[in-house]
């Protein structure tokens, strides 16, 4: 658990921080427990620390989560809770017991862990919620229990902008219930006065699906499952009902809520402080945060403060965590009731206030949200040794000595990226041990944003799996992509001959191909070294010999219906989600808007276009870019692609890629990329071309962000044991 200390607006001292930040020295320790001073409301227990007994049940359970209001308990899908009803409970420690305590069995979803059978306790005694206030204190400081979000326990404020979408693509369909597979569910049904059941989705099938459950049902019901970072809603029919199980057919449609990007309850004690704007004379208002996503926090008011009212204009200040202030712009969305010392529970959504704040309230979240990855962080040379040990240096049939010349550039691209995350952000894995895994992302054109460099240690002695560090960097990067307004596309080049990149990104693209919003376009990944011109040649942009005895070549630099006529080229020629997401699209085929941004955060960016002439007329064109060296380690910015504009232009590909040597000499580059999307390229010029393999170009549209989270999900769930 995070401290953030509650002082701020209006004071002359800075916010203090007595926690970790992002940016600290992988000699100190990332991951110790600070001490705490009182126990914490409530706590997730690890298997075994404490069990409940019910009167009147045989079976003693293991407590899932714990606190003074009540415990929880796995559903096990054979015993039927009485639930609505007061029963007796005792808690056993250690030997020690607690209770017996009356409590109000009752279901209860519990975020990601699916629903939870709920014991909430009525009218504990003094004694007994001392008693488990120090049972929570012993486990949490024995490492057995970890704090949990108190949010889960007040009342929810209904948010006022979810994000809603109906899915009723059978294909789709079926593929979520398939990544749901084996997750619990709560089962609502028609009648009111019908309690609610907890479910397990067991099986799908080609038109079918098995749920189990203590008891079947025969009537229409609405199903929920929570996923890792959306909740599902299901309309179903039982069409068999057997003894503990209910199969029916293929929901038609599916719902999909998902709050705000990713909300969660915040873990760390953290207070927003603001002027209200209708009582001005007042002292700036105190709240304390319970909810926390990329763009929007949820506040709760206590007993004498002043209310808030939708669509009131907020201006917040939040302590950053590093000694400093995030200034946001916020806008009241919802407000309901609470109760106890609670008045208000508000959902405000919010911007950072200036490009500084934003830097800072992106670190923040990430740092609430992710416990184990750190993000925009300036690693050097700890990443140089992950991508050693990982094998990174030897994909595409490299060696890593063939990176030493990017060395020094690639590290001072690490420094300048931790002070540029709208641009360009690195997440790692960090263990008590070191860095475990990394992935980076760049937004390299107006709405995308690529994957890149992903990297991680084989073998390892801390207590990380292999599978939650992929889980955690993947996630990490989606939401950080999510958190940007104009993404709409997210692209990787990915080895076509790894097993992860198959499972991963190939995999889900076929599912979603139909749709035309996800794609995996092959490519033959061509590495040239760039060699120096012959003496008195002009730059090797133009006067080229021809091709053939009586032919001549000419190449230069496109005119604007040149350029028209090849963007219209690709556009009856490609995927419309590949010409979106790179920009190769009149009105932003320049990069005009995406260049500045890079050029101010003093980043080299720049986009050509060549083009071959036979007689006049253009039959092929190149398409040339270029970026900050060091921004990856296979240079995937310093590129070229080729496109044919009449029949036979492939034959010019062989002079366009000796002019692109001379365009890429010019800007200091001694190699760069050819992705050859129509096959390998023979090429017989000055050039050294090698062949680095065959890979995919992986595109999806912004609304399967979600849904591809899902999926690495489940192919990072915890290997079964035996």
């Amino acid at each position: 658990m995070t401290e953030v200390p509650k002082v701020g607006l209006g004071e002359a001292e800075s916010w203090a921080y007595r926690g970790g930040a992002d940016g600290l020295a992988l000699g100190r320790t990332l991951l110790e427990r600070p001490q705490l001073s009182e126990a914490p409301e409530a706590c997730w227990l690890e298997a075994d620390a404490a069990w409940v007994r019910i009167e009147g049940f045989e079976s003693s359970y293991p407590i899932a989560l714990l606190g003074v209001m009540g415990a929880w308990i796995e559903p096990d899908y054979r015993t039927s809770f009485p639930f609505g009803s007061v029963v007796k409970a005792r808690l056993y420690w250690r030997g020690a017991e607690v209770g017996p305590l009356p409590a109000l069995l009752m279901l209860q979803s519990m975020g990601l862990r699916g629903p939870l059978v709920g014991l909430s306790f009525q009218d504990v005694p003094p004694r007994a919620r001392g008693q488990i206030r120090d049972v929570l204190r012993v486990l949490v400081e024995a490492g057995a229990a970890k704090a949990a979000a108190a949010s889960l326990f007040r009342q929810a404020a209904a948010e006022a902008a979810p994000v809603h979408e109906i899915i009723d693509d059978p294909r789709r369909v079926r593929n979520i219930l398939s990544v749901l597979l084996r997750k619990k569910g709560v089962v609502r049904r028609a009648a009111e006065s019908a309690p609610p059941l907890c479910v397990l989705l067991s099986e799908v099938g080609a038109g079918t699906v098995r749920w189990c459950g203590i008891e079947g049902w025969s009537e229409a019901a609405a199903v929920e499952i929570a996923g890792h970072n959306s909740v599902f809603r299901f309309s179903i029919r039982a069409e068999q009902v057997r003894p503990g199980e209910v199969v029916s057919g293929l929901p038609a449609t599916v719902e999909r809520v998902r709050q705000s990007l990713h909300q969660r309850g915040v873990e760390a004690e953290l207070t927003a402080r603001f002027l209200h704007p209708l009582w001005l004379h007042l002292p700036p208002v105190e709240a304390e945060v319970v909810d926390v996503s990329f763009s929007s926090l949820r506040l709760a008011l206590r007993e004498g403060q002043p209310p808030l009212q939708p669509r009131l204009k907020l201006s917040l200040e939040l302590p950053d965590g590093d000694d400093g202030v995030v200034h946001l712009q916020g806008e009241v969305r919802s407000v309901s009731a609470a109760g106890g010392e609670l008045t208000q529970l508000c959902s405000v959504h919010v911007t950072a206030a200036r490009r500084e704040d934003e830097r800072r309230w992106l670190r923040l979240v990430s740092r609430i949200l992710h416990a184990t990855t750190y993000g925009g962080t300036a690693w050097q040379a700890e990443l140089w040794d992950l991508f050693a040990s990982s094998g990174y240096f030897n994909l595409s049939g490299r060696r890593p000595e063939h990176f030493d010349a990017i060395r020094p550039s690639f590290l001072t691209m690490a420094q300048k990226a931790a002070a540029v995350p709208h641009l360009l952000y690195n997440v790692a894995c960090l263990s008590e041990h070191g860095i475990e895994g990394n992935f980076s992302l760049m937004k390299p054109y107006h709405s995308t944003w690529m994957f890149h460099q992903l990297a991680k240690r084989p073998k390892s002695a801390s207590t990380l799996s292999s599978r939650q560090v992929l889980r955690d960097i993947f996630t990490r990067c989606c939401e950080h992509a999510q958190a940007d307004p104009e993404c709409r596309w997210m692209m990787v080049y990915a080895e076509a001959r790894v097993s992860w990149n198959e499972r991963s990104f190939f995999e889900f693209a076929r599912t979603h191909e139909a749709t035309g919003l996800a794609a995996a376009l092959p490519f033959r990944l061509m590495g040239v070294d760039v060699p120096d011109p012959p003496p008195g040649e002009r730059g090797g942009a133009e006067g080229l010999p021809g091709i053939g005895e009586a032919t001549a070549l000419q190449i230069g630099e496109a005119t604007a219906l040149e350029q028209a006529e090849m963007l219209e080229q690709l556009r009856v020629t490609s995927p419309r989600l590949y010409t979106e997401a790179l920009d190769l699209v009149p009105g932003r085929f320049a990069l005009g808007p995406c260049i500045e941004r890079w050029r101010a955060a003093g980043l080299e960016r720049e986009r050509a276009l060549l083009v071959a002439r036979r007689g006049g007329e253009p039959i092929a064109a190149a398409v040339l870019e270029l970026g900050e060296l060091g921004t990856n380690l296979f240079r995937l910015l310093d590129s070229v692609r080729l496109v044919p504009m009449r029949p036979g232009g492939e034959a010019a590909f062989r002079p366009l890629l000796d002019a692109a040597c001379g365009w890429f000499h010019r800007h200091h580059r001694t190699s760069f990329i050819y992705f050859g999307e129509r096959g390998q390229l023979t090429h017989t010029g000055r050039a050294t071309v090698n062949d680095l393999g065959e890979g995919r170009l992986w595109i999806i549209a912004m609304e399967l962000v979600p849904e591809f989270v899902e999926h690495v999900y489940k192919l990072t769930l915890p290997k079964p044991h035996r």
